[in-house]
């Protein structure tokens, strides 16, 4: 038998045995697959039918077909947790797949799991919130944990679904592993491009279907190895990396009191923007996936399930799975109680995931300028403009995030003007009610913080922090993003509110003035002006600590030890002769 012949048997039978090899075996001297030459074996990936996968597919949910090597710790016929994905899609010591030019581990499964998305359904201040919620609501307890199970335990929620089976409890749903899960691997990349971007999709509502397709961004993927190891099937799906995917749970409308409310809306504020890309590619445009998932160059996606390098094409680019957000407390509160919540991922690759955070907060957040600084009148007077770098309103999101301008001015004699500042608790100091404080254009004194937020309202009009009595928008001065049009896509769930005659608040940035009292003789006068940020205001965990249910024991407690102070997202310093 000729050298070229033991080769080609080689390239043809690797997949399988690889693929269903028992676990801790050595193969490292098995001949991986060649991508140019696919496995006989396996289906044409240009030539598969979805729906070949699982001919069993009209029937209610079963467990699925079984995975070479062992099983994930959940599965069923349509999803499975991440542990199983992680055969391939994790890096080994013995692979360079998946790795950064200085030798990192940016594996897909590495960087998701120190995750929030990872996290959703262990989210302490989640739970927590639901706790109240049901508290106050208890015939409607029901329909709060199945609206909020759908996004933080999709898997668990879609399969249900698919099941026909009504939906389900948080105790009911902490049993699966699927929900333990999170927002995982075989929830997102199966999301079918169908209605994306559309109001059928949002609030949770992705289309599922049962094909185990799996959805990448890369055109011509080698199906073989992930049929061979799991019967799911990759495929390109163009629709992976656009914002409308991000949508399904980042637009949330809810309709509690029986009135509409857009509780949550960075994919309305993006659309309405420079940012948004669906009208056509354009050099300001950027997708939630450019922004959040991190370009880390050309790699290799996935290695053999035994430690080994699959001979595969590099793909470039390749963007880290850490999608990196806004609240870096809630990941250091997992890093700290990593056993009590039932956290896999490390502390270290946590507390990894909350510097990501801070970095994007203090780089690509905002700008803050501050004007010539005049001395008339015995005042100083100057202007502050914060510009809004995101796409989408800043803050955004989960309505109890906030952010607020901090000024002090100082001479030689120290501090003679602060408005602004903070407590060790997080309070703002001199803003006595937090939920009250009006949008301010012009600082004359120390309790005039003008604070960037959405104060919701329940019926009759009062401020609530309960998410099913939200039913009207009474103040919403967060700042908009660069392009936001009046007549624009979702003007009427984006516009400000609140602001009065102001304007210097424009689609961008914000410009408040400032006439401070200043009667010294000092030549020079420092102003420095920061912008604070806030994901969980402690007015917000106030109306917590009175639930009686376990999920808000254990917040407040975690939350108590935790460290309040609020990130600084940007600052100007301004050194003028007077």
């Amino acid at each position: 038998m000729s050298k070229r012949l033991l080769v080609g048997l080689g390239f043809a039978c690797c997949v399988v045995a690889t693929a269903f090899a028992p676990e801790g075996r050595d193969l490292q001297g098995v001949v991986v697959q060649d991508p140019v030459r696919p496995n006989s074996r396996q289906p044409n990936p240009r030539q598969l039918n979805p729906r070949q996968l699982n001919p069993r597919q009209q029937d209610p949910i079963g467990l699925g077909p079984a995975w070479g090597g062992g099983q994930p710790e959940g599965r069923n016929a349509v999803f499975a947790t991440s542990d199983g994905c992680a055969r391939c899609h994790s890096a080994a010591p013995h692979s360079h797949a998946m790795r950064s030019p200085l030798g990192e581990d940016v594996s897909p499964h590495a960087t998701w799991q120190a995750t929030v998305m990872a996290n959703s359904f262990r989210d302490p201040y989640w739970r927590a919130q639901v706790a109240r919620e049901c508290e106050l609501n208890p015939e409607g307890a029901a329909e709060v944990q199945a609206l909020c199970i759908r996004c933080h335990a999709p898997m668990h929620h879609h399969t249900r679904v698919l099941g026909g089976q009504p939906p389900t409890t948080m105790a009911e749903a902490a049993k699966d592993p699927l929900a333990r899960d999170g927002v995982s691997c075989s929830m997102c990349h199966q999301i079918r491009a169908r209605h994306l971007g559309e109001e059928t999709t949002f609030s949770g509502k992705p289309r599922i279907g049962r094909s185990r397709v799996i959805y990448g961004p890369y055109k011509d993927p080698d199906s073989g190895p992930m049929l061979g190891m799991s019967r799911y099937a990759a495929m390109h799906g163009e629709h992976i990396s656009r914002s409308a995917l991000c949508a399904t749970c980042h637009t949330l409308v809810t309709h509690h009191q029986g009135r509409r409310f857009p509780e949550q809306t960075p994919y309305f504020e993006w659309r309405n923007s420079i940012f948004s890309d669906e009208a056509g590619k354009t050099e300001q445009s950027q997708t939630c996936q450019e922004c959040h998932m991190a370009n880390i160059g050309a790699t290799r996606i996935a290695r053999d399930p035994t430690g080994v390098d699959f001979m595969l094409k590099a793909r470039d680019p390749y963007r880290a799975h850490a999608f990196v957000g806004g609240n870096a407390m809630l990941l250091e509160m997992l890093a700290d109680n990593r056993k009590l919540l039932g956290v896999k991922a490390s502390a270290e690759d946590l507390r990894k995931m909350a510097r990501a955070t801070r970095r994007q907060l203090t780089t690509a957040t905002v700008d803050v300028e501050i004007s010539v600084v005049e001395h008339l009148d015995s005042e100083l007077r100057f202007q502050v403009k914060v510009t809004n770098k995101t796409g989408h309103k800043f803050p955004t999101g989960y309505p109890a995030r906030r952010a607020w301008l901090h000024v002090r001015i100082e001479n030689e004699n120290g501090t003679v003007f602060d408005c602004g500042g903070f407590t060790t608790d997080g309070e703002i100091v001199d803003v006595i009610s937090a939920q009250d404080q009006p949008h301010i254009t012009r600082i004359e004194a120390p309790d005039e913080v003008l604070i960037w937020e959405l104060v919701p309202q329940d019926e009759d009009g009062d401020p609530t922090t309960a998410l099913t009595e939200m039913s009207m928008r009474g103040k919403d001065n967060r700042l908009l993003p660069k392009g936001w049009r009046p007549d624009g896509p979702h003007a009427k769930d984006t516009q400000p509110i609140g602001l009065g005659d102001d304007p210097d608040f424009v689609a961008g940035s914000d410009t408040v003035d400032l006439a401070v009292p200043y009667a010294m003789n000092e030549p020079t006068a420092t102003v420095i002006a920061w912008v604070h940020y806030q994901p969980i205001p402690p007015h917000w965990v106030a109306d917590l600590r009175d639930v009686d249910a376990d999920e808000c024991r254990t917040f407040i407690k975690i939350y108590d030890a935790a460290d309040k102070t609020p990130e600084t997202v940007g600052a100007a310093v301004r050194i003028e002769r007077l």
